[in-house]
């Protein structure tokens, strides 16, 4: 990624009107008249008085064009007073938004976009190319929100390090002299596989646009988890979709479970719980609690 403080040519300080539509932090909705402060040909940086989390989908619309355009919050890049600088990314990449014809990025700038990170919840490690907007945040925030497919979240991701307690791989040398007693056409074979191999692991991960089927949006609600097990469980909700949500608990909820969930919950009044499965549980020692995500059943509708 490139230094600190160098400005790379593929963006474009440039205010522009624009409306931006989603929820905040707390789940509330808003539309909001506000302005880019940065165009780029993978989103553009912008302003707002909410506050927003990374990952969370909005509309945007030019309000000189009336285009319309999905975002991503990539992550937050300044605040001053109440005035927060976010980096948002188009969902459709291929989407030539704001008409400009943007500088094509050097080799270095290619070079320098791709980095090894690791997420700080499970330690899962990803060869991954930023746009020039993601770059902004890793360096503001030094890190980036992306979402985890072993954790099945959204994590905290930063460099990864070089890890000491990892034994070496071994040198090919050793197998190439046991292979001498191989038969032709089973070495021939063996080596295609191990050919194979080679290739894909020296292929870096290639990001996925549509990383899941239903966008998630951060929220700090109650919800009310109803098993078979633990009976009515009253639990903090973390983020929610049409697909599904994350919840914690001190209970310990084990895949595949069958429940019901009524999110948002308040106490005492009618609330409706729909059917649910426990899709994966990642044990939080230090908090002694359950970080749990729940798939909506088929035929339930949201």
């Amino acid at each position: 990624m490139p230094a600190d403080g160098v400005r790379r040519s593929t963006r474009i300080p440039k205010e522009i009107s624009i409306l931006l539509t989603g929820s905040d932090i707390e789940g509330k909705v808003f539309s909001e008249e506000t302005k880019t402060v940065l165009l780029s040909r993978h989103g553009a940086g912008i302003v707002s008085t909410y506050k927003l989390s990374a990952e969370q989908e909005l509309i945007l619309r030019r309000l000189d064009t009336n285009k319309e355009a999905e975002v991503r919050v990539v992550g937050q890049l300044g605040c001053e007073s109440d005035i927060y600088t976010y980096g948002v990314a188009f969902m459709d990449s291929a989407v030539n938004f704001w008409g400009i014809k943007f500088p094509v990025p050097s080799e270095i700038d290619k070079k320098a976009s791709v980095a090894l990170l690791e997420c700080s919840s499970c330690e899962a490690r990803e060869t991954v190319e930023h746009s020039d907007l993601e770059s902004d945040v890793y360096h503001v925030n030094e890190g980036i929100v992306r979402y985890c497919k072993q954790c099945g979240s959204s994590t905290f991701w930063k460099r990864a390090t070089e890890r000491l307690d990892v034994d070496p791989v071994p040198v090919p040398a050793p197998v190439a002299v046991e292979r001498k007693q191989v038969s032709a056409p089973l070495l021939a074979e063996e080596e295609t596989e191990t050919a194979t191999v080679a290739v894909a692991e020296a292929k870096p991960a290639v990001r996925s646009e549509n990383r899941r089927k239903h966008v998630r949006t951060a929220v700090s609600f109650k919800a009310c988890v109803r098993s078979f097990a633990f009976g009515d469980d009253v639990v903090s909700c973390e983020d929610i979709s049409r697909g599904g949500l994350r919840f914690k608990s001190r209970k310990a909820y084990t895949v595949n479970a069958e429940i019901e969930v009524a999110a948002p919950y308040s106490p005492g009044t009618q609330n409706i719980f729909v059917r649910a499965q426990i899709v994966h549980v990642i044990e939080l020692k230090e908090e002694r609690s359950y970080r749990c995500g729940v798939a909506y059943a088929a035929r339930s509708k949201r």
